[in-house]
């Protein structure tokens, strides 16, 4: 397998028993995100837990005048909402990076089942769509103020190996960036036409295109009880 770019965070007990896979957001990199390894690290619990922080590539984005920024997929206009300008084929190309670094995880070891992907904007948007297409059942999924353009594509390819397992989607509602209402239809979406059966959305008041502490600590507790962690 060709190297895969990323910031990666051993675990502080050997065997690593889990991984974290997390995609940033468009403009960012793995270092963006990687705060959250330090975070988790501070609790015993994610003591045999190995932590992957993708880095996407620099492509032209054309909401910025094509400018080059890294990103995994196109952005053709920041409404987030119009189905047919989507980059259909860039979000899928990036779906199987998320396979792959699954598929990575698996062969180091790690089982299917403690393997958790989640993102944060685009990234959010790879964690939903991952739900819809991975070809083997996983942990667990989080989304934070994410969303979903390739709707008619998703219902085309999906499977239905990640019916059951859970999905975390936090969202503020003053987000300004990747608005609330594009998170709601993306809960509509998975739950009623892809069939996730274990979707929990949560509601940030007053939070824009950012995290909180409030998200972060129900995230935590949402990741413990996916992989099943103990002190």
């Amino acid at each position: 397998m060709a190297s895969l770019s990323a910031v990666r965070v051993a675990a502080r007990s050997q065997p690593a028993e889990k991984a974290l896979i997390v995609f940033h957001g468009l403009g960012d990199s793995g270092h963006g995100w990687s705060f959250l390894a330090d975070y988790l690290q501070r609790d015993p619990s994610f003591r045999s837990t190995r932590f992957i922080f993708p880095n996407a590539p620099t492509i032209p984005i054309s909401c910025y005048s094509n400018m080059q920024a890294t990103g995994w997929f196109d952005i053709p206009d920041m409404g987030f909402s119009q189905e047919m300008k989507a980059d259909v084929e860039g979000t899928l190309r990036s779906v199987g990076t998320v396979q792959a670094f699954v598929q990575e995880q698996i062969d180091k070891g790690i089982r299917p089942e403690n393997i958790m992907v989640g993102g944060f904007s685009q990234g959010a948007a790879l964690a939903l769509a991952a739900s819809a297409l991975l070809p083997f059942k996983i942990g667990g999924f989080f989304c934070l103020s994410g969303f979903c353009q390739i709707q008619s594509r998703l219902m085309q390819l999906k499977n239905n190996n990640n019916l059951e397992t859970p999905m975390f989607h936090g969202h503020g509602d003053e987000d300004p960036i990747v608005w609330f209402s594009r998170g709601q239809e993306a809960y509509e979406f998975f739950t009623r036409e892809v069939g996730l059966r274990n979707y929990e959305f949560h509601v940030y008041k007053g939070m824009e295109h950012s995290s909180s502490p409030k998200e972060l600590q129900e995230l935590v507790q949402f990741i413990k009880n996916c992989l099943h962690l103990n002190n």
